[in-house]
């Protein structure tokens, strides 16, 4: 990309932070009250962090593992660690001791920063398998205890000043040193099944996909704020809430946790927004369930005010004129209406919405643009740096990822597969060149394991993993996410898994929304003692046939789903059935149910 080529990611920041210097970059909420960091502050306090893991001999190459909740030491970690010439390996929290060592391990992590006792404890657990690790670093500092190896966050901060004083040029020698094709991190794929594999990523990786992504979305000027609550050690939110955001001088608000987002995102009022789908699912069932709370006028207005606000958008969408008369009767019903949904969710500043990570549904991008939340979809993957195409924000094109980011190549294999190659492309699996050249072409093309289509725009639509493709029996292939989407449109359904590989007919395995239920429940005079007995109640099953039926109408015979099970449960993170961006792990799931499933298939 012109313009970021002999530029690192350290450059990045350090002309953020001279331009700046006085801006907030993070607020955090402290005691009830929303504390603030500059960005030149945190340039400072990046100084005395890789100083001090330099003191801990951290080298130039080497790596340092993250396990953290996403707050301002992290992004600080991270800017760290790439000053001191290192690259840093996340961590997700929930990972099990045995995951957290295997990063650790594998990405050959001499020092590995942890956010609290609880993260401590995994790395204690696997601590004498890990041969090459010297030092551990908690941020919070509670209950460190004497362990050897084991410092503070303000101790790390301190032996940086103390290191600076005695080495006052080693800091910028390192600095300089460090190369645009320089590996800045490896990331750990969650996946779907399997082990997880190390996706090493450039600064050139990050800057190139940085500058096109904001172009595409027509990103510009200050004053943004953002809010960060999916985890950073995923690479959709390292991308949008950590470059993106000092690329922009973003003001990033870190969430006090996933159950008081909507609380905190009144409090922030973004005006960017990045969710995986589950989330934009979540805010249009929360606002199904408040609505079915009111009166029926009301409920009626709101009905009226949503259609108002879809057919807006179609014909604004399909380039045709707007009516004067549906333009007034819109702005009518969005005074009204849809404005003070929008601020019910704290989404009445946001100027552009984004979603990614996986698919979502017509039904709710429809729903969040007729609420007057310009949403654009995008499509990538952690060894495309995150995106691969994204919806422009003024053409954008429902049911779409939008075009390939200008100068990425795309092709379509005789299978369909989606093929990348450019700036965004990984460098390839940290020690494992044979899964490297698994995934690459000839030529030099990244398989992405998905497969899709161009539109007659040249816009992607993508329909499902090329590994999930359901084989029937009769050699019908079925693209599973498809009625698993359309399941997931229905309020009480939470989420749904579709089987049938090598079998005779189509299965699904469903879930109910905790939260939506209860509400749903009352309105039929339905009395339960827990999700396990409602998920047995007669009406409950009735109402999910007529979901399954109505889905089943959409699709031909061989697609149609012949039994189903509602499960007791929803699928959890805990249980590993879900990746930390709400993915669900098929493989697991599929092995845990195995008994539910084999029944729906005895004649």
């Amino acid at each position: 990309m012109a313009g970021v080529t002999g530029r690192t990611l350290v450059d990045v920041f350090a002309d953020r932070a001279e331009a700046t210097p006085d801006a907030v970059a993070f607020r955090t909420k402290l005691g009830g009250v929303w504390t603030t960091i500059t960005y030149g502050e945190l340039a400072v306090r990046t100084r005395e962090v890789a100083n001090g893991l330099i003191s801990l001999g951290v080298a130039p190459g080497s790596c340092v593992s993250l396990l953290s909740k996403n707050r301002a030491e992290w992004i600080l970690s991270d800017l760290a660690i790439l000053s001191a010439g290192a690259r840093s390996a996340p961590i997700y929290v929930t990972n099990s001791p045995r995951q957290v060592g295997h990063v650790i391990g594998h990405s050959e992590s001499t020092v590995v920063i942890v956010e609290d006792r609880d993260q401590l404890d995994k790395v204690l657990k696997v601590r004498d398998e890990l041969p090459l690790l010297k030092a551990v670093v908690v941020v919070t500092g509670e209950g460190t205890g004497e362990e050897p190896g084991v410092i503070s966050y303000d101790e790390l901060r301190k032996a940086g000043s103390t290191h600076a004083s005695a080495n006052p040029r080693i800091l910028d020698e390192r600095i300089a040193a460090i190369q645009p094709g320089d590996v800045a991190t490896i990331v750990y794929t969650s996946g779907t099944t399997g082990e997880p594999k190390g996706v090493m990523l450039t600064h050139s990786n990050f800057i190139a996909t940085v500058a096109a992504g904001v172009r595409v979305m027509g990103l510009t000027g200050g004053g943004h704020r953002m809010i960060s609550y999916l985890p950073l050690s995923h690479i959709f939110e390292r991308l949008l809430g950590e470059w993106a955001a000092i690329s922009l001088g973003a003001e990033v608000w870190f969430a006090e946790a996933l159950d008081k987002l909507v609380s905190n995102l009144k409090d922030c009022r973004p005006t960017l927004f990045a969710g995986v789908p589950r989330v934009y699912e979540k805010f249009y069932a929360g606002v199904q369930a408040n609505v079915a709370k009111q009166p029926t006028v009301k409920r009626a207005l709101v009905t009226k005010a949503v259609a108002a606000g879809k057919e807006k958008v179609s014909l604004e969408q399909a380039g045709k004129p707007v009516p004067f008369a549906l333009a007034k009767r819109h702005a009518l019903l969005d005074h009204l209406v849809l404005s003070k949904l929008r601020h019910e969710l704290g989404m009445d500043a946001c100027a552009l919405a984004v979603t990614g990570a996986a698919p979502i549904s017509t039904e709710v991008l429809s729903f969040v643009h007729a609420l007057g939340v310009r949403l654009v979809e995008g499509y990538g993957l952690t060894e495309t740096t995150a995106p691969i195409s994204v919806n422009p924000a003024d053409k954008i094109r429902i049911g779409t990822v939008g075009p390939p980011l200008p100068g990425v190549q795309v092709r379509f294999d005789e299978d369909g597969e989606l093929l990348v190659k450019g700036y965004n492309v990984f460098s390839g699996y940290f020690k494992n060149d044979e899964a490297t050249a698994a995934a690459t072409t000839s030529d030099g093309f990244f398989r992405t394991g998905d497969v899709g289509q161009f539109d007659e725009a040249g816009y992607i639509k993508i329909t499902d993993r090329k590994k999930d493709i359901i084989v029937t029996a009769s050699g019908k292939n079925v693209p599973p996410q498809i009625l698993e989407e359309r399941l997931k449109s229905e309020p009480i359904i939470s989420q749904a898994l579709v089987i049938g590989d090598r079998r005779p007919y189509l299965v699904a395995l469903v879930t109910l929304d905790a939260e939506i239920c209860p509400t749903w429940a009352a309105d039929r005079g339905i009395a339960y003692t827990d999700m396990t007995d409602l998920s047995a109640n007669p009406k409950v099953l009735e109402a999910v046939g007529a979901a399954v039926e109505r889905v089943n109408g959409e699709m031909s015979h061989a697609e149609g789903i012949k039994k189903w099970t509602v499960l007791p449960r929803d699928f959890t993170l805990d249980a590993e059935e879900i990746t930390p961006t709400l993915k669900v792990r098929r493989k697991i799931i599929i092995e845990k149910y195995a008994e539910a499933i084999e029944r729906m298939y005895v004649r």
